[in-house]
């Protein structure tokens, strides 16, 4: 039977070079515009039931990374990696892959005639609708948008809780880098914990604080499947010191609905291609750090070691910490900006390398726990934030 390779869907990326024969099936990651930046496909293989099948993924040597890692002893994207593939977009698996010859090899022999393999299992925008139509469900809860973007869709918060001047703002952004779907998976589970009537510490935070939350910051890189761009071609959060309408309408948005809230606590969501293993930054290089904010930090990191045995404070910030604050990334700006418990969350594309989960690697069930269990880490902290 013929192979065939599409990705015409949204958040598919991938491009064909040569599907004739499934011993030999060679593809290509398509880079962002003008940035370049590569590593997020999810595609769909037609055709390949009960047939072994070598997928190579030519150019992968070209993937993604931070430049002050090129030269670090932190792996590369694809060691240590393992692809994700499903029969119905549901249930997720890993596949046997390898990284040789700056290529990536996925062998795998499908059991039917519809496979789709992807980077990490997507959020789709259906499936983003059905979230925020599910929590507007909760009485407590509303939505605003905010702006939109370039390519028309929309930028909205997700508000839970009755705002009152006496109460906590607490933000919460995901996936400015649109490969990033764990964050949105991360967002989700922290999202049902918080609208579930049965749940005494959501009701609890709920006496206490407004929530406001942003599932996905670029819809738009979203949509058309890039590894980190928007619509204006840059990268979000590279934009919160001098954001605008022209290029980031997305960031300058939200930091004008937070200068209306003000801002207690912040989470800035994010997925992290070369670390095993969850990681926490905090404000601890932004020019005004405080005690309270510091010791808050620590205090939230060991409470989240101590429900979710998924996130170990021993990782230290990969390649050393910074000397000082980079202020055109959201944790920092915000924490800077309102003087905050400000928290960035990398989770792993592979896996935890102290946790291992040999058929699912890092999964959407673990992000989504991991969100739940942010909450918990924050109401150990949040008599202290004002």
């Amino acid at each position: 039977m013929t192979i065939y390779i599409n990705s015409d869907f949204d958040g598919g990326s991938i491009h064909c070079k040569n599907a004739e024969t499934p011993e030999k099936i060679e593809l290509e990651l398509i880079a962002d515009p003008v940035g370049r930046e590569r590593y997020w496909f999810y595609f769909r293989l037609t055709g390949g039931r009960e047939q072994s099948c070598n997928i190579f993924l030519k150019n992968a040597g070209e993937a993604f990374r931070l430049s002050e890692r090129i030269n670090s002893d932190i792996p590369g994207p694809w060691i240590d990696y393992s692809a994700c593939a499903s029969y119905d977009l549901q249930k997720w698996f890993r596949v046997p892959t390898r990284f040789k010859d700056d290529q990536l090899e996925i062998t795998f022999k499908p059991s039917k005639d519809v496979i789709y393999f992807a980077s990490f299992p997507p959020y789709t925008y259906d499936k983003h609708i059905k979230l925020i139509n599910s929590a507007l469900n909760f009485p407590q809860a509303s939505l605003e948008l905010l702006c939109q973007t370039h390519q028309g869709h929309n930028i909205e918060l997700l508000k839970i809780g009755n705002s009152q001047q006496e109460k906590l703002s607490c933000w919460i952004c995901a996936r400015q880098h649109p490969s990033e779907t764990m964050a949105e998976w991360f967002t989700e589970g922290l999202i049902k914990k918080l609208i579930d009537d049965d749940d005494f510490l959501s009701r609890k935070l709920l006496s206490k604080a407004t929530f406001y939350i942003v599932p996905c910051m670029n819809p738009d890189g979203a949509w058309q499947g890039r590894t980190r761009r928007n619509g204006g071609n840059v990268d979000l959060n590279r934009e919160w010191l001098d954001p605008s309408l022209e290029k980031s309408p997305e960031v300058l948005s939200v930091l004008k609905k937070m200068t209306e809230t003000s801002v207690d606590f912040f989470m800035d969501v994010h997925g992290d291609e070369e670390l095993p293993y969850v990681f926490l930054g905090g404000p601890l290089e932004v020019p005004s750090l405080t005690e309270s904010m510091e010791k808050n930090f620590r205090e939230f990191q060991a409470a989240l070691e101590s429900v979710n045995p998924d996130y170990k404070r021993g990782y230290k910030y990969p390649g050393g910490p910074p000397e000082k604050a980079d202020l055109r990334m959201a944790w920092n700006y915000i924490g800077e900006k309102f003087q905050c418990l400000s928290i960035l969350v990398e989770q792993p594309f592979k896996d935890c390398e102290h946790a291992l989960d040999i058929e699912k690697g890092w999964s959407p069930e673990r992000s989504k726990k991991l969100g739940e269990s942010s909450l918990i880490a924050l109401n150990s902290v949040i008599d202290q934030l004002r």
